[in-house]
């Protein structure tokens, strides 16, 4: 959504309120539903949610990346899938986060679970440089106290304590097979006749694929590839290939497809596929315990933060950035 939003600019574009910090970050967005604006659910215990200072300190850091990536154009954008601009679109995000945030710290709390006092350390250290940071006029902006800051600071290491905690000892095991990645270089075309020609030549010896795909008015393309990717056919075809083989035709959807198998296993690759099924089996299964827990909460404010957020009023708090900060001094 980000390239949609912001155009092509020659930079990559992050996911929209990514959360530098993966784990947690992931589990949050996870258990939010990525920003549906759902609202908490009326339950069996009232507890206070942040106060806008609190809220100030993860909104600055959001506002100042998408600014930067963006320019301070993007606030007044209208997000036709959500019906609003790009401003309450995103405070949606943000209130979503530091509810869940918050939901997940009473878990801490209901499960006895606490930081240890290097951690509380780490906290505060991490919050005096962010605060340190602040120039009087972001400190005015925000509302801003030392303490506001080491708390959101505390929370975070504790929701992220709390996630490890949960899920330990659970079997996560991911195994290679279904790691796997590998890389092709493909062709497709709509005529069946044009494929098999193509796959016939491909597969003599010595012969460049690229080639053998231009020759027949087509373009070739190099891909990394994982399972559950592509339709089943397409998936059987490719990883069934060693290194150097040639496909026969693959019909999915519609569309023949040849493609040259140029690695039967990116060691790389795989590695880090297996880290992001490993993530989101760890969602899952914290998931299944904090659903419950979560029913039974009901958040509730003092002074309508939310509607006093105002997202792109100016630049501030430009040198802290939450997410960088506590990345250093967790060493996460």
């Amino acid at each position: 959504m980000d390239n949609m939003i912001c155009g092509n600019r020659n930079r990559t574009s992050p996911a929209p309120f990514r959360m530098p910090v993966l784990l947690l970050a992931l589990c949050l967005l996870f258990l939010a539903g990525c920003g549906q604006g759902a609202s908490m659910p009326a339950g069996r215990k009232s507890e206070k949610g942040y106060s806008l200072p609190e809220i100030m300190v993860i909104a600055m850091t959001e506002q100042n990346r998408y600014e930067e990536i963006c320019t301070d154009q993007i606030w007044n954008v209208e997000i036709a899938e959500e019906g609003e601009n790009f401003a309450s679109y995103l405070t949606g995000q943000i209130k979503n986060f530091m509810e869940e945030l918050k939901i997940m710290n009473l878990l801490a709390q209901d499960r006895n679970m606490s930081l240890l006092p290097e951690e509380r350390s780490e906290m505060a250290a991490a919050a005096a440089e962010y605060f340190g940071n602040l120039t009087a006029e972001d400190i005015e902006h925000m509302g801003v106290s030392e303490e506001d800051v080491r708390a959101v600071f505390e929370d975070y290491c504790l929701a992220e304590k709390l996630v490890e905690e949960l899920t330990k000892g659970i079997d996560l095991e991911v195994s290679d097979s279904e790691a796997k990645v590998i890389t092709v270089m493909q062709a497709e075309t709509a005529d069946r006749q044009t494929a098999e020609n193509l796959s016939l030549a491909a597969a003599q010896e010595n012969a460049d694929f690229e080639k053998c795909a231009s020759d027949a008015g087509l373009s070739a393309t190099t891909r990394q590839l994982g399972r559950k990717e592509e339709s089943q056919e397409f998936e059987d075809a490719a990883f069934a290939l060693s290194a150097g083989q040639v496909s026969q035709v693959i019909e999915s959807n519609g569309t023949y497809y040849v493609i040259k198998c140029i690695s039967d296993y990116d060691e790389e690759a795989t590695a880090a596929r297996k880290k992001i099924i490993f993530e989101e089996r760890k969602r899952k299964a914290f998931k299944e315990i904090y659903d419950s827990f979560r029913e039974g909460i009901n958040l509730t404010y003092s002074g309508d933060p939310w509607n006093k957020l105002e997202l792109g009023s100016g630049r501030y708090a430009a040198g802290a950035d939450f997410f960088e900060i506590y990345r250093k001094y967790s060493g996460k």
